[in-house]
């Protein structure tokens, strides 16, 4: 008899053994230690001749808060004797200085942080100097890279790799600085570069002008967590798995414009989301400071089109230049094309047929804010419909969106969502994404491909 008990009940471990892990709990709420506030304060000096903005994030640690504090203080202190007088007493428009922190949770007790000064004058980017800082909310302790990969990790020779190939590719029409890239890749100069985390990604951050005189933007070099899994600390692994965390990526379309994109774009930055900004070319080309200004906190830059225009309406060679004038103009501007594509209206089918050279985005989630709907409905369109793995769609350019913002980040923050890029998205659920496939939504290894009755 006890041998028969023992022999089924290993026979039955065997079983259980066998059987897939069930799937992690997922997230309902928001850690208290992951709430933060941000203070603004503006000041205009000189009868409007000068426009001054300053942001400070307010985090559960008062260590941390001290240090962006300073830092926001600092830069301002050293570029205003730098501000050129505007002479139209509109210096809010025309002689500005932002200084501005993107941030970012991770794991149990990690933030990432950017303060980013953005000096303007008539419009034009005249320089974007940053610090990047990692730091646990628990201690105040930064983390540094050395924190993240010990020594002899092979993770910093692909770093070395990566960063070399990638800022060689930027801005083709450039003449570059090879000794300057050679300069960035060196063990000692890698172990203090500049990086910050996100839920699926590390990116690290280079003045541009390091590289390409005259560019006043900022190169990203970015890599996915499952690509250093192996290579990292205990610590760090610990630290960047956000596999408690339901996903889902924001996208906005048709911008940039000077017009709402700025007002959407602050309080995207103010919520700790990431964005997917599907641009068009001709409004990039009449608001370059603007795209600019999006590319630089870090958010993705993908392609809705040059000249949104419906692809029934054009011929495949037509559509082939459309997606190709706005590469072009995607790489003069802040140095690289767009990996992502979108059609305009959704309408995908002609852009298949031509061959887009990318996968395509469409949407599981529509606010329809492009109605004109206001912040309370286009909130009430993401409380009722939204599910880990979403891909919702908005519209930078519209009225309302940038007031809706605040309120559906709140919603999705204490429900136990990261707002997280499409490429993140796709990443955390295991897709790889392949060009000119449709993609509505991601879970778990799979792409929900429903009916194309919203296409607009």
């Amino acid at each position: 008899m006890t041998k028969r008990f023992f022999a089924l009940l290993a026979a039955l471990l065997l079983i259980l053994y066998a059987l897939p892990a069930a799937a992690a709990e997922k997230r309902t709420d928001c850690p208290e230690l992951f709430h933060a506030t941000v203070e603004f304060e503006e000041r205009k000096e000189e009868d409007n001749r000068y426009y001054i903005s300053k942001e400070y994030l307010l985090t559960k640690n008062e260590k941390i808060n001290q240090i962006l504090r300073q830092r926001t203080d600092d830069f301002d202190a050293a570029l205003r004797p730098r501000m050129q007088p505007c002479q139209d007493n509109n210096a809010k428009r025309n002689s500005r200085l932002d200084i501005e922190t993107v941030y970012t949770f991770t794991g149990d007790s990690w933030i990432s942080t950017m303060v980013i000064a953005r000096h303007t004058y008539q419009r034009v980017q005249l320089e974007a100097p940053f610090i990047t800082g990692t730091y646990d909310l628990l201690t105040g302790e930064e983390i540094l890279l050395t924190d993240i990969f010990p020594a002899g990790s092979p993770a910093w020779d692909l770093l070395a790799q990566r960063t070399e190939a990638h800022l060689s590719s930027l801005f083709p029409e450039d003449p570059r600085n090879p000794e300057a890239i050679a300069a960035l890749i060196t063990p000692e100069a890698l172990q203090t570069a500049s990086f910050t985390l996100s839920a699926m990604e590390l990116t690290l951050h280079y003045p541009a002008n390091q590289v390409y005189e005259n560019r006043p933007g900022l190169m990203h070099v970015r890599f996915f967590y499952d690509e250093l899994w192996d290579m990292m600390t205990d610590t760090a692994r610990i630290q960047t798995d956000n596999t408690d965390w339901k996903m889902v990526a924001l996208t906005c379309d048709d911008g940039a414009s000077y017009t709402n994109s700025p007002a959407a774009l602050t309080n995207f930055r103010r919520a700790g989301a990431r964005v997917t900004y599907f641009t068009v070319g001709v409004d990039c080309t009449e608001n370059p400071d603007i795209l600019m200004r999006q590319f630089d906190q870090n958010h993705l830059i993908a392609c809705h089109t040059y000249s949104h225009k419906s692809g029934h309406a054009l011929k495949v060679e037509t559509r082939i230049k459309e997606v190709e004038k706005h590469s072009q103009l995607m790489q003069s501007l802040v140095g690289e094309a767009s990996r992502l594509f979108r059609a305009p209206g959704g309408t995908y089918p002609p852009w298949i047929e031509s061959g887009t050279g990318m996968p395509i985005i469409q949407w599981s989630v529509d606010t329809y804010d492009y109605t004109g709907k206001k912040p309370d409905r286009i909130l009430y369109s993401i409380q009722h419909n939204v599910q880990d793995g979403d891909v919702i769609l908005m519209h930078d350019t519209g009225k309302y969106l940038h007031k809706a913002v605040p309120l559906f980040a709140e919603y999705l923050w204490e429900n136990g969502y990261m707002m997280v890029t499409v490429e993140e998205l796709a990443r955390a659920n295991d897709v790889v994404m392949e060009p000119d496939v449709v993609y509505y939504r991601f879970f778990e290894g799979r792409t929900d491909v429903r009916e194309d009755s919203n296409l607009r």
